[in-house]
Order: structure tokens, then C-alpha cells, then sequence
């Protein structure tokens, strides 16, 4: 009996500790939030320009119709994600749009869950 209860007030104790702890861990992370929280405003960001719709290419050769399908295209990207993004300040910038291959099932399962899985 005496060692039962010597294993109850020890398991008490224990919670005890834990608890207070915890609540002083609380306690520690409210204070520093309320001394940081003036430190963190940044200055309001300029808006970002509008996109200019690109106008359409003039039917040329068919080397340079496929050079200009890939501007377009570019622009067009680059607009969905500005669009995107642009509610948050993240200095996101396209610098560059490449082709991917189609590959195995397998690599395009798994870069198509990599590049939904940020949405």
C-alpha cells in the first residue's frame, strides 16, 4: 500500500510539473507576441500593375508562329500566377518557363501531386 501511494503522488507531482510548465510556456509566448507585435508591420506594398492582354500574332512561318506560341504561352502563365499570388507579398517572379517531357506515369502522378498539393 505504502508503495502505491508513493507511486500516485510521484505520477501527481509529475502532472503537476508539466502543467505549470506549460502554462508558464503560455504565458512566456503571449508576453513575447505582445512585445514583437509593433515590430512587424512593413510598409504597405505598391500595387502591382495590371496585366496588357498580349496582342495576337500575325500568321508567319511556321518556326516563328511556334517562337511566338511560347511568348504566349509564357505571358499567360506568368499572368495566372501573378493573379494568383497577388493578394500575398510573396516577391514571387517568373524567370523561367521550360517544357517538361512527358515521362512515365509514375513522374507525372507524381509532379502533378507536388504541384497540386500548394493550391
Amino acid at each position: 500500500m505504502d508503495r502505491l501511494m508513493l507511486g500516485l503522488s510521484t505520477t501527481a507531482i509529475g502532472i503537476l510539473v508539466v502543467f505549470f510548465g506549460l502554462v508558464i510556456l503560455i504565458g512566456c509566448i503571449y508576453v513575447m507576441t505582445l512585445f514583437t507585435r509593433g515590430r512587424d508591420k512593413k510598409p504597405a506594398p505598391a500595387p502591382m500593375p495590371k496585366a496588357v492582354p498580349v496582342p495576337a500574332p500575325a500568321p508567319v512561318e511556321e518556326a516563328a508562329a511556334e517562337a511566338e506560341d511560347d511568348s504566349t504561352l509564357i505571358a499567360v502563365i506568368s499572368a495566372a500566377i501573378a493573379a494568383v499570388w497577388q493578394s500575398e507579398n510573396t516577391g514571387f517572379v517568373v524567370r523561367r518557363v521550360r517544357r517538361v517531357q512527358s515521362g512515365s506515369a509514375r513522374a507525372r502522378a507524381a509532379r502533378d501531386e507536388q504541384i497540386f498539393s500548394h493550391l
